[in-house]
């Protein structure tokens, strides 16, 4: 019975993101990725019993990069395979965003942080100093990545949840397979984590 997970945040957040989710979650083994966004980066092996892997925005990207083995599906919230505009991905948020971001960045990290949260939709703290080298990667990733074929792969073993008020034209599309648009913005699983959590559960009983 799958009863583990493996969870990759998004970019501008740590690992502490997930909380509010796994506090909805006790019964289930949670294996939690930190990206090193503001301190050292942690990447636990990835489960050995079946488990799902759940994404969150950039970390979607991420995990359809990623060799998954064992895994029984994925499941990603306010998530994308891509994330710049392409003449095959027209929703997709244009190239010069992020190099614009990229530029800023190096002078001013802490600006585009705050910047980029509040579009989210959190004015937290900051979770710690921001890593400007890994954070400079990780906007690389957006801006080059697509993993579109990777995710018609999975099929309907990927499932989303994204809101109908996220500011990001690619999260705001979803996915071909099976999924759920809610009310809310780019944050689900810190803005509705219980709700975030049922969707999880439900994915776990299918697999399980």
């Amino acid at each position: 019975m799958t009863r583990a997970l493996y969870l990759v945040h998004g970019w501008g957040f740590d690992a502490s993101f997930w909380a509010p989710l796994l506090s909805h979650l006790p019964d289930v083994n949670a294996q939690v990725v930190d990206c090193g966004y503001f301190g050292a980066e942690h990447r636990p092996a990835l489960p050995e019993t079946p488990y799902l892997a759940i994404g969150h925005s950039a970390g979607s990207l991420a995990l359809l990069g990623q060799d998954l083995p064992g895994c029984d599906g994925l499941v990603f919230f306010n998530g994308f395979p891509r994330f710049t505009a392409a003449p095959d991905f027209p929703n997709g948020t244009p190239e010069r965003v992020l190099v614009r971001m990229r530029a800023r960045l190096k002078r001013d990290p802490a600006a585009v942080l705050h910047d980029f949260r509040a579009l989210c939709g959190t004015e937290a703290p900051l979770p710690g100093e921001p890593d400007t080298e890994t954070l400079d990667r990780g906007l690389e990733a957006l801006q080059q990545q697509d993993h579109q074929a990777q995710a018609a792969d999975w099929g309907n073993r990927l499932h989303w949840m994204t809101g109908t008020d996220d500011p990001f034209g690619a999260a705001q599309t979803g996915f071909a397979s099976p999924g759920e648009r809610v009310s809310g913005g780019h944050l689900l699983p810190l803005t509705h984590p219980g709700l975030c959590a049922d969707f999880v559960r439900r994915r776990l009983d299918d697999a399980g």
